[in-house]
């Protein structure tokens, strides 16, 4: 017997692959959360500016300087797939989300936190690059998405006072 892959939807996946990299707690899990949602030919503008993929890693990677754990909370998007007729392979998605990242740093016993709130659009396709696993008894769609293209208009600071 074998088992059909089912694949999330191009939103799920995008929610997945940004909340894997937040929540990334060590240099392997985020390089690996990095690799399996943005390819290494992305084009990526980040607040009106082009930048290249190592420039937007680094950047990343900043925006996590000690972490100790992560909440990424989503708000509204929205999906347009490529094709109709295979929805989940390939389209456009653009989101919303919130991170905050507690840091391993605490000041007066509570954590340093920040918060990295964010509109995203990414244009999600089969990354010819990615290479394709050996054939198994699993049957389905190899999952070779990768964003080829994100627009994200950012901004990082110190998570608000909460009012008790």
């Amino acid at each position: 017997m074998s088992a059909a892959i089912v694949l999330p939807s191009l939103t799920n996946w995008t929610k997945n692959g940004i909340s894997a990299i937040f929540r990334a707690t060590n240099q392997v899990d985020f390089k690996s959360a990095v690799d399996g949602f943005l390819s290494d030919k992305a084009k990526i503008t980040l607040n009106g500016v082009h930048v290249s993929r190592a420039d937007f890693v680094n950047r990343l990677q900043a925006d996590k300087f000690d972490e100790e754990g992560a909440v990424v909370t989503f708000n509204d998007s929205v999906e347009v797939p490529k094709d109709t007729q295979s929805p989940v392979t390939a389209g456009s998605v653009g989101l919303f989300y919130n991170a905050t990242i507690a840091e391993a740093i605490e000041v007066r016993d509570a954590p340093v936190t920040t918060q990295v709130t964010a509109s995203v659009n990414v244009v999600i396709d089969q990354d010819p690059d990615v290479p394709k696993p050996a054939p198994s008894p699993i049957r389905g769609f190899f999952d070779g998405r990768r964003v080829m293209e994100l627009n994200q208009v950012s901004t990082q600071g110190p998570t608000p006072a909460q009012n008790a």
